[in-house]
């Protein structure tokens, strides 16, 4: 059994997700994870209220760049991941941990 690839159209017409492209398109170049995050945020709301969600909204392009400079900020490996996820356990259990910080 085969299973249909289902697609979604982003409207570049709609200002909403012009705006949104726009500014996945400018952090691309952006270190300061704050601002990105922020602005991240406030598009997936806009998006959102817009009519875009669910699976549509998780693989919208303007989702997908925006987490894929948060990875790339984050120096993301399969590695890196499994460990950042075992570090929350232990500070939810309120242990100290020690983490590898690698620079910009």
């Amino acid at each position: 059994m085969t299973t249909a690839t289902k697609t979604a159209v982003a409207n570049g017409a709609d200002e909403i997700q012009q705006k949104a492209a726009s500014d996945a398109d400018a952090v691309q170049t952006g270190v300061n994870i704050v601002a990105i995050v922020g602005s991240f945020h406030r598009h997936l709301l806009a998006l959102q209220q817009s009519g875009v969600r669910g699976d549509e909204l998780f693989n919208h392009p303007v989702a997908l760049s925006f987490t894929s400079k948060l990875s790339s900020l984050c120096r993301m490996t399969l590695d890196r991941e499994l460990d950042a996820l075992g570090a929350v356990r232990r500070i939810e259990r309120g242990e100290a941990v020690e983490y590898e910080v690698i620079s910009l």
